[in-house]
């Protein structure tokens, strides 16, 4: 195998995660928004599996809200400290973190605007 970013890397980064229960998800056939680096259906279906009886248009709220915590320029602040909130939806099970799911992809791209 030639030594190149994929082996020395990607392969070994991907099968840490693996491990860790991390599952992988492909871009290619993701339903992914790039302006958030969010999969909206990934995002539901955590919403409604991490909250007791959800109300689907609370979940479309908190949807559209996280997306506006993610255009801040406060470097994730905002976003950070609606990870942590007691009240409302939440986003991470913290009593019982199994319930949570993990997902790794390769080669993210991050775009802002026109960058």
């Amino acid at each position: 195998m030639p030594f190149n970013e994929d082996s020395r890397v990607k392969i070994p980064a991907l099968l840490h995660f693996a491990r860790l229960g991390y599952r992988f998800l492909s871009l290619k056939t993701a339903n992914w928004d790039e302006s958030t680096n969010l999969s909206p259906d990934l995002f539901r279906e955590s919403l409604s599996r991490i909250n007791t009886e959800p109300n689907p248009d609370e979940i479309e709220r908190t949807l559209k809200e996280i997306s506006l915590l993610l255009d801040y320029e406060d470097l994730g602040r905002a976003f950070y400290h609606r990870l942590l909130s007691t009240t409302g939806i939440k986003l991470i099970d913290f009593e019982n973190f199994d319930n949570n799911s993990f997902h790794v992809v390769t080669e993210l791209t991050c775009k802002n605007d026109d960058e």
